[in-house]
């Protein structure tokens, strides 16, 4: 279930605040005019109109904290369709032209390629592209190229600036909030990182440049039921790469890094990965790759009925792994036991079953994103 926030408009612009500007509000219908002086200096005011009221879903906020950026335009920027028109959805509340422009990377790339990716975005998006900028000196990396959304206005930058700050701090102390702003910031900045030895997710990075920002993430991600255990991984500048003996000359931004099977399962079970069909689908088959998933899957032989160690030992050939999984399990909660004479009898319970269901889900088609659930007045 998808949380709507609803803001306070009038309250947010009272939280405005930059250096040498001053605002005013005034109501008039259902919006509110809010002008913009340069607090008694010179200079002509800018006046615009915006809704009572500003909906957003945490998801836009995360997506603008990762891939946007708030100057004297609003400017957001992705290679994922759903991400893309979930801030269109966002900002058309705004009745503010959005332009567009395609960047794709040409090197090695067919023809033909420029006028695919075109093809594909006019029928995504309801903005005309106003120009493609080829970017001939990267191999491209995307299926379509990177939409870049503009919105010209630098107050309604400044509004939509103050409001995503607030909605960060919701997110680091609510559940429900920090879900859906988890959804956007790994859709824009997460990765999916697979060992090429057992062909297993064994980390989801989530980039962070600063410092600042990944303890941000990892407040968000405890908030959501998600520990960390790992070191961040550090930012490496290009000079530092070099000397390291990096082949690249561009360093290598800093993350949080999200590791262990428990910590998987949560992502799946919270559908962290919703908004990125092409993360979901390669995080979906690398998990079930996983060899501890398959032993956990292969367990199914005994669900709805007790067995011992012993049964288990049997079933599976004597395999000192697999048997000690159960061990696993049972500590992990997936699991019951009782103690009967001499015996421990196990019963695998609704924890297993659950997440017997999920990895069993992972491979089918995803389900249309939920109606939201509207909290009011935040």
């Amino acid at each position: 279930m998808r949380t709507l926030l609803i803001i306070d408009t009038a309250k947010l612009i009272k939280s405005l605040s930059r250096p040498n500007y001053s605002y005013i509000s005034e109501e008039s219908g259902d919006q509110i005019d809010l002008t913009r002086t340069f607090g008694g200096r010179g200079g002509r005011p800018i006046h615009i109109s915006l809704p009572k009221q500003i909906k957003i879903l945490p998801e836009v906020a995360g997506l603008f904290v990762g891939e946007g950026f708030f100057g004297r335009s609003i400017v957001f920027a992705n290679s994922n369709e759903a991400a893309v028109e979930e801030v269109l959805e966002f900002l058309r509340q705004f009745n503010f032209p959005v332009k567009a422009y395609l960047e794709i990377s040409t090197k090695d790339a067919q023809n033909s390629f420029v006028d695919k990716c075109l093809e594909f975005w006019h029928k995504q998006i309801d903005v005309e592209i106003s120009r493609v900028r080829q970017r001939r000196e990267f191999s491209n990396t995307t299926k379509h190229g990177t939409i870049h959304l503009i919105v010209n206005n630098s107050i309604l930058s400044e509004v939509l600036d103050e409001l995503i700050r607030q909605i960060k701090a919701k997110a680091e102390n609510k559940k429900q909030i920090s879900i859906g702003y988890l959804k956007g910031i790994i859709a824009a900045e997460g990765n999916i990182n697979v060992k090429k030895t057992t062909g297993c997710v064994y980390m989801v990075r989530i980039s962070a440049k600063k410092e600042s920002e990944r303890r941000h993430y990892k407040r968000c991600l405890e908030r959501a039921g998600i520990k960390i255990f790992c070191k961040d991984m550090p930012t490496i500048s290009g000079e530092e790469g070099i000397r390291m003996g990096w082949k690249t000359t561009s360093g290598r931004a800093g993350a949080v890094i999200i590791s262990r099977w428990d910590n998987f399962i949560k992502i799946a079970e919270l559908g962290l990965l919703d908004l990125s069909e092409d993360k979901k689908t390669k995080f979906s088959s690398y998990m079930l790759n996983n060899m501890f998933t398959k032993q956990f899957l292969e367990f199914s032989h005994f669900r709805h009925k007790d067995f011992t160690m012993k049964q288990a030992q049997e079933y599976f050939g004597f395999s000192g792994r697999k048997v000690n999984r159960l061990l696993t399990m049972w500590k992990w909660g997936y699991a019951n036991r009782k103690t009967m004479g001499k015996h421990h009898i196990y019963r695998l319970n609704k924890s297993y079953e659950s997440v017997f269901s999920l990895l069993q889900s992972l491979n089918k088609s995803d389900r249309p994103l939920a109606s939201p659930l509207v909290e009011r007045n935040l």
